[in-house]
């Protein structure tokens, strides 16, 4: 019982920050899993587990995620489904090339799609950029290019990479805050549902906390997105830096 109830509290936490925030989650469940359980627990994962249950937790709290975010959204399904085929694409040929990189470069790769994305979540647009044609442009030509583009850095690194999605979608395509959150997870279901597929399929089976992880990503998940009504655009931005930053320094870290 304290094993079930300490994941599902894991599980909730990732959750928690991703319907509060827009992102995927694992940033907090992999290390939650990896270092914190242990601890506590006399039960400990491998790396590989790790990451299988943490796709579990970002499919369920995306889909949680969304689904309650929905009726503040204004972008329609088909745009959300191409952008994530266009993701799930990049993903699949990262996937591919990630075996020829080693695992050094792969951290710096992921310390770089770190402060692209703190450059992004900081930058003020200058005004000829926000002019609706060139808006309608990046929206109907670039989006697919970018999404296609966090898709490949995601598969090289072999982890969501969903917090450039906030980012990218209000630093360079424009959108609001609020848009922009529920999207996010709504272009993050089709990776995380193939990712926990193939990773499932690869091992043949499900890890022991897989199902408290996703009972509580779930509730998290729903209680996050409602939360995130009472914040501002600069509470996300600044929430999202401050995971960025601790997770620059413990990758920082680990290489020095």
């Amino acid at each position: 019982m304290n094993d079930f109830l300490f994941l599902l509290g894991g599980g909730a936490l990732a959750g928690l920050v991703s319907g509060l925030l827009g992102i995927g989650g694992a940033v907090i469940l992999i290390p939650y899993v990896l270092y914190v359980v242990p601890s506590f627990l006399s039960r400990t994962f491998t790396p590989f587990e790790a990451t299988q249950i943490s796709m579990f937790q970002v499919f369920f709290a995306s889909v949680a995620g969304y689904v309650t975010h929905r009726p503040q959204l204004l972008l329609p399904v088909k745009t959300l489904l191409a952008w994530g085929g266009a993701a799930l694409l990049g993903s699949a040929i990262g996937g591919t090339l990630s075996g020829h990189l080693p695992g050094k470069e792969i951290l710096v790769l992921y310390l770089a799609e770190i402060l692209l994305a703190l450059f992004l979540l900081h930058r003020k647009p200058r005004p000829a950029e926000q002019t609706p044609d060139r808006l309608a442009w990046r929206r109907t030509f670039g989006a697919p290019v970018l999404m296609g583009g966090i898709g490949l850095v995601s598969g090289l690194l072999g982890i969501g990479g969903g917090f450039l999605y906030y980012p990218v979608m209000t630093g360079l395509l424009g959108y609001n805050a609020r848009v922009a959150v529920g999207s996010s997870l709504g272009i993050m279901i089709p990776m995380a549902f193939s990712g926990m597929i193939a990773k499932t399929l690869s091992s043949g089976s499900f890890p022991d906390g897989t199902f408290p992880v996703a009972i509580g990503a779930l509730a998290g998940s729903i209680a996050g997105a409602r939360l995130h009504r009472g914040l501002t655009p600069a509470k996300i931005r600044w929430g999202q830096t401050l995971l960025l930053v601790a997770t620059f320094a413990r990758i920082l870290a680990s290489l020095l």
